[in-house]
């Protein structure tokens, strides 16, 4: 399976338990909100998911995500819902290339957080980092999954994970009050550890998983919880200098279970009512 070449070296490398203290494992923080599309009764409803790692130091560096045999990578949805891509719902298009502009398009990252093509260091887009899906990754992912083979699916840049080269992999590389700093959630939801409108700063993201929620009837509430369940393993260096690998270490692995945000009932009625009262002021 293809991955950074901190997984391979950290293998044979046995550390203390304190040396773990910045990088936090096992717990993943998911970032939760609505957002619409559309306008009036055709207006379409998506439940965002951005998913971090939450890092204590700014120097702390995350090579990839993986799976292996000793712990298999998984990414499951509890409804079987698929998740949403306006590139189509084939495995490529998990890369974070997407110049659409929309929000509501499910992508992995290895860090970047703006999607886009451009493969310069300045535009500050994903298409820097030459992120390439391991061999892992099956033909598509849908009903959802990411479905994955073997050791499960991963991701990592072809870049690399060296800061002089690749700031992404730093957890320190946003910072300040910035749109792109701030957690989107209007709420605050319950598991996901995300404060609503907190600071991002040396949190690691990890990708984008996004669902349609937009219901036929918007006066009927969600059946049971929207969650999503993440199993896998990373690699890196905490505070830049200790190698450490889920490969082999419980201290790179993670699995939480986070919860997507639902709109209100009669939020979509409410967008068709207004339609429909701009409408008449038209006609008057």
């Amino acid at each position: 399976m293809a991955r950074s070449t901190f997984a391979a070296a950290a293998a044979t490398v046995v550390l203390s338990a304190s040396a773990f203290a910045t990088v936090t494992p096992g717990t993943l923080y998911g970032d939760s909100y609505i957002v619409k599309d559309g306008e009036g009764a055709t207006a379409r409803f998506y439940s965002v998911m951005d998913v971090y790692i939450k890092c204590s130091s700014s120097a702390d560096i995350i090579s990839s995500t993986f799976g292996v045999t000793a712990y298999t990578s998984s990414y499951t949805q509890n409804q079987g819902k698929s998740f949403v891509q306006t590139n189509g719902n084939a495995a490529s298009s998990w890369l974070p290339t997407n110049n659409d502009g929309k929000v509501f398009d499910s992508f992995v990252t290895t860090g970047c957080r703006v999607q886009g093509s451009d493969t310069t260091l300045a535009s500050g887009q994903a298409g820097f980092l030459g992120l390439q899906l391991d061999t892992n990754w099956a033909s598509s992912s849908t009903g959802g999954q990411i479905v994955g083979q073997a050791g499960g699916a991963g991701w990592y840049p072809s870049i690399g994970a060296s800061t002089s080269t690749n700031p992404y992999a730093k957890a320190g590389q946003y910072s300040g009050t910035g749109a792109v700093n701030t957690a989107k959630a209007t709420t605050n939801i319950s598991g996901n550890g995300i404060t609503a409108g907190q600071s991002l700063t040396n949190y690691w993201m990890v990708g984008r998983w996004v669902l349609d929620v937009t219901q036929i009837n918007p006066e009927t509430p969600f059946s049971g919880p929207l969650t999503m369940t993440m199993q896998f393993a990373v690699a890196g260096k905490n505070n830049g200098t200790t190698t450490f690998t889920g490969a082999t270490q419980t201290a790179g692995r993670f699995n939480t279970t986070l919860n997507f945000a639902v709109p209100a009932p009669g939020a979509a009625a409410l967008v068709g009512l207004s339609g429909l009262l701009v409408r008449r002021r038209t006609r008057a």
